[in-house]
């Protein structure tokens, strides 16, 4: 029955891609995560699936000019050296493959609970990024806020877009595109 039903929602969010439908199939995740199986599954699954939605948006949404692409859950240089190059996994990443990486313009870090944990993660990743490709650009978006706000509002300092897409903000997902399209845009 909840197999059923997650195939469903899921089938409906994929097809329009609208901010709702991906809501209400998040939402009905968080409701039966007792049936769907153990923490670590739970929270994997609600996370890809956010992920999911991030890269097929900017694929649907976004004109990617050659030779970018958009790459989920790849290796974003971090260092190139004479002994090889070194990178960290992101979410999404808008960029050019380099052997098992991607040079990165933009990056995407999506979280389905946004905690200090996982705000400090994003912010050492994009930081690491940063150093090693001034020209790229980091975004973190996330479903529900568990992060003191004042942490929040230092860590933006050194992130160039936060987006909360959540029941009542579907506004916030038309916004991260028009950012993303303008990025784009400006780096062609």
């Amino acid at each position: 029955m909840i197999g059923h039903r997650l195939k469903e929602l899921y089938t409906e969010w994929v097809e329009n891609l609208e901010p709702t439908p991906f809501l209400r199939f998040m939402k009905y995740i968080q409701q039966n995560k007792e049936e769907i199986g153990v923490a670590q599954f739970f929270g994997k699954f609600r996370a890809f699936s956010f992920e999911e939605y991030i890269y097929r948006l900017l694929r649907r949404e976004v004109y990617i000019y050659k030779p970018l692409n958009v790459f989920w859950g790849k290796r974003s240089v971090v260092s190139i050296e004479r002994d090889g190059a070194y990178g960290v996994e992101v979410d999404i990443a808008i960029g050019t493959a380099i052997d098992a990486f991607v040079l990165p313009k933009i990056v995407v870090e999506a979280k389905v609970e946004l905690d200090a944990s996982r705000l400090k993660t994003a912010l050492a990743s994009f930081m690491l990024i940063k150093a090693c490709n001034k020209k790229a650009r980091c975004f973190l978006v996330y479903i529900k806020q568990e992060v003191n706000p004042i942490l929040l509002s230092l860590a933006e300092k050194w992130i160039d877009g936060t987006f909360m897409f959540d029941v009542g903000k579907e506004e916030e997902v038309l916004k991260f595109i028009e950012v993303i399209k303008e990025v784009l845009k400006r780096e062609s």
